[in-house]
């Protein structure tokens, strides 16, 4: 498969082959709807200014690159905390309606309220920053996964989402370092793993890296995906004709 052939939210996913941007934007595009409901608490015990996406630094990757300019991941999962009372769970399913309905300012009032009205919640943070990064509101949205992560240290759809935004904010090392902290927290949270690897594969060029991230993504995936089979199957390619001096650079 050609290079240009090929085209980023933890549990659910949002709401052709012509180019490989494409292919990947589609993977882990997400519906707020299904978010909101990957991530709705249980009272039973378990739980302004718009910024341009940053390119890939290579020239040659600029059309691949496209492919995850909509990566708009949603797929937060309940952390481990303590349940929240009956009364909270309405209120949060309230600002998840909303969040369906697409208002939007309906919803971060409703999910502010949550948090500040139980300081040990970070859930409702997680789904405030989701909606701050959809709006280009990319600082508010870094204090609000970084406020989820203060409460919950092993939040990896925090982590994840806060990679995505310095992904966007071209900060590219602070990326990779929260995507490795989200599966630091849950090894098995694929899409950080996908993430990490377009990272590698489009921004920090490292081929091998990527590899690695996306074998690793196949391995916890909860489903088969023949699409990033295939670019496994690139990469291998790519790396082998690469000279030896050119990869450890």
């Amino acid at each position: 498969m050609a290079r240009g052939a090929h085209l980023a939210p933890d549990a659910t996913a949002f709401t052709s082959v012509i180019a490989r941007s494409a292919i990947r934007s589609g993977l882990l595009l997400v519906t707020l709807a299904l978010v909101a409901c990957g991530s709705t608490p249980t009272s039973a015990p378990n739980q302004t200014d718009k910024t341009v996406a940053a390119q890939p630094t290579s020239p040659a990757k600029a059309q691949r690159g496209k492919r995850d300019d909509k990566q708009v991941e949603s797929e937060v999962a309940s952390p481990a905390e303590e349940p929240l009372p009956a009364e909270a769970v309405k209120q949060f399913e309230a600002a998840v309606v909303h969040m369906n309905a697409g208002d939007l300012a309906a919803a971060e009032q409703g999910f502010r309220a949550i948090a500040a009205a139980y300081p040990a919640y970070s859930g409702a943070l997680v789904n405030l920053g989701i909606l701050q990064s959809k709006a280009g509101r990319l600082e508010d949205a870094e204090k609000s996964f970084n406020s989820a992560i203060e409460r919950d240290a092993k939040n990896a759809a925090a982590f994840n989402q806060l990679g995505i935004v310095y992904r966007k904010l071209g900060r590219f090392q602070d990326a990779e370092q929260a995507y490795r902290r989200a599966v630091e927290a849950n090894p098995n949270y694929a899409n950080a793993y996908f993430n990490l690897g377009v990272l590698c594969d489009l921004y920090l060029q490292q081929p091998e890296r990527a590899l690695e991230a996306y074998e690793r993504y196949l391995e916890v995936s909860p489903s088969p995906d023949a699409r990033v089979n295939a670019w496994v199957t690139e990469l291998k390619k790519r790396i082998g004709a690469e000279p030896r001096a050119a990869r450890s650079e």
